[in-house]
């Protein structure tokens, strides 16, 4: 029943941090962004996030009580969030090549990973969370908890959905690497046997060679169209995460990746 209640506290927090990740998203950019690594409304970093400070500022003794001073609670939030954001930010780059935040422009940035305005929101945040948030979600949780069959049914249900999102997620975003990896493939084929045909006849080699820029040009002038063509061969599920990765990190390769996901945003 532990486990159950703590999971069903896990997910309410993702949704929270899906919420206001959309809502943040949507004032920056003008437009509804369903944001997040998983199709569901979730975004588990949060969940992982809040379900730690609640453990840590509830479970343990030299925490536990109304009577933690502020910047202990701001300097465990912040540092907590740090370590988090860059683990899964490291763990997804090197699983799936990809980043799903980047904080590469802003100021006091590690790898892109995180940054100390980040941090310090987390931090600030944390400690409007466990000082007023925690007290009034934990005393109405204690409703849920005192039906440990409903709280259990309802965290296998929840468990079974969320497999199968995880299940969903993870191969659309491999069979999307894959598929991009062999439209490179196809195209570096293509100049291949362009450079190959110009250069074939020993005997009008210089002026064949000649013809190489020329050529070169037309072909890479054919990467829009060939993405585009691509690009309609996409379902839905690889769109979705096309759109929500904020930056491909697959060496050789990010620019067409880059040139891909900006045509699936500016198609929607």
């Amino acid at each position: 029943m532990l486990i159950a209640n703590l999971f069903i506290k896990f997910i309410i927090f993702s949704f929270m941090g899906w919420v206001y990740e959309c809502i943040y998203c949507a004032v920056k950019t003008g437009h509804w962004d369903n944001r997040g690594f998983l199709i569901g409304p979730i975004c588990p970093i949060y969940g992982f996030g809040a379900t730690g400070a609640m453990l840590v500022f509830n479970e343990l003794p030299i925490f536990r009580g109304a009577d933690t001073p502020f910047w202990k609670i701001f300097f465990v939030c912040a540092l907590g969030s740090a370590i988090l954001e860059y683990s899964i930010s490291y763990i997804l780059e090197k699983v799936f090549h990809a980043m799903w935040w980047d904080y590469s422009e802003m100021p006091l940035n590690i790898n892109g990973r995180i940054c100390l305005p980040a941090t310090t929101g987390f931090g600030v945040a944390g400690v409007i969370i466990v000082k007023l948030f925690f007290p009034w979600f934990l005393d109405r949780f204690a409703r849920v908890e005192a039906h440990p069959y409903i709280s259990e049914l309802t965290a296998m249900a929840i468990a079974f959905v969320l497999g199968m999102d995880l299940a969903l997620s993870v191969a659309a975003i491999t069979q999307l690497l894959t598929y991009l990896d062999d439209v490179q493939l196809k195209f570096d084929e293509k100049m291949e046997a362009s450079v190959e045909a110009v250069v074939a006849t020993p005997g009008v080699l210089k002026e064949k060679v000649s013809e190489v820029p020329a050529t070169l040009k037309e072909k890479v002038s054919e990467m829009p169209t060939v993405l585009m063509e691509k690009a309609k061969g996409l379902n839905w599920r690889q769109r979705y995460h096309l759109r929500s990765i904020k930056t491909f990190k697959v060496k050789g390769k990010s620019g067409m990746f880059e040139k891909l996901r900006k045509e699936i945003k500016d198609k929607r």
